[in-house]
């Protein structure tokens, strides 16, 4: 069958010299992207359409606001000319400036999804140290929840977080747990419950996330339920809440992620990933151990395709 990866990366020239100008860290090199790139590696793993999406640091890395913006809008307007190339093997996810600023993240989210039809919209962890729960983000929940919006959340290097040591670059270890932490944060927020209608899809099997949701509700329903608010949720709400969002297969093919996953998470809600070109092959590997994983045909077909149209149903179901 024909895959459908919600997890692919593309890098056009002017997006990869700021991250050179920058020398913003994303492993040990940069990868150089085309489309023909993407394609050749789609037509090898099988996969039918990829959601092209702008990986971290994102459009921030312009600095001033309005350089922000403007980034953004030049690499939407490159997705939406790749996909409209071969819309029937590309969609995308819009970019968005910091949604620290507000103004600017509501400009571009109506242009990117009533103008150039956007698939969804990517989100990071995290924007100036603050975790997608935030209050002041509000705004924008509210209005992707109003259109029903897919919405992609990839993990960015946390602000506070030290340099250690170089043997531990943040996308080795912190970014699953960068991925935890936003999503925690969004439900005992309440801001999942608040806002249902947005399709909440998490990087990476959703981190550490199926790991210790047993903790999240054992603990935030006795000794640190004093930091709930009105609008956080109760006792098994908090699990409902947490199984709740989509889980993408990006770099997790291996037998200890899905083993975990796959027994926690609802089977509607899996989806397969590449992290293609930042997992430097990896996605190769990742995706020949799902291939060797025994699992129900019927959820194979559900997480590599039949998931996915139902978040995209132009894809069709051919």
């Amino acid at each position: 069958m024909a895959k459908i990866d919600v997890h692919h990366h593309i890098l056009p020239d002017f997006y990869e010299n700021f991250l050179v100008q920058a020398n913003i860290p994303v492993g040990t090199s940069i990868p150089k992207w085309t489309p023909e790139a993407s394609l050749q590696l789609m037509d090898e793993l099988h996969i039918g359409t990829s959601m092209l999406s702008l990986s971290a640091p994102g459009a921030m890395i312009a600095g001033e606001p309005a350089k922000v913006r403007a980034l953004a809008r030049q690499w939407n307007d490159y997705a939406a000319e790749v996909r409209a190339d071969l819309p029937e093997r590309f969609g995308f996810f819009a970019a968005l400036p910091a949604l620290t600023d507000t103004e600017g993240s509501m400009a571009e989210l109506k242009y990117t999804l009533d103008e150039l039809a956007a698939d969804g919209i990517t989100l990071f962890t995290s924007y100036d140290g603050k975790y997608l729960g935030a209050k002041e983000f509000e705004p924008i929940w509210a209005e992707l929840d109003r259109r029903h919006a897919v919405v992609h959340v990839h993990p960015v290097h946390s602000r506070g977080a030290p340099f250690t040591t170089p043997f531990l670059p943040q996308p080795l270890i912190d970014y699953p747990h960068e991925s935890t932490r936003t999503a925690s944060d969004l439900v005992l927020s309440g801001r999942k419950r608040q806002y249902p209608n947005c399709k909440i899809i998490l990087s990476h099997a959703g981190g550490t996330l199926p790991y210790i949701s047993e903790r999240l509700v054992s603990l935030g329903n006795s000794i640190f339920a004093g930091i709930l608010d009105d609008n956080s949720p109760r006792g098994d709400q908090i699990m409902e809440d947490l199984k709740s969002f989509y889980f993408d297969l990006a770099i997790s093919g291996s037998a200890n992620v899905l083993d975990t996953l796959l027994k926690w998470a609802p089977p509607h809600r899996i989806l397969y990933g590449s992290d293609f070109p930042f997992a430097g092959g990896v996605e190769r590997s990742s995706d020949a151990a799902l291939q060797g994983y025994i699992m129900d045909e019927r959820l194979r077909q559900l997480s590599y395709r039949d998931n996915a149209l139902a978040l995209f149903p132009r894809l069709g179901s051919d």
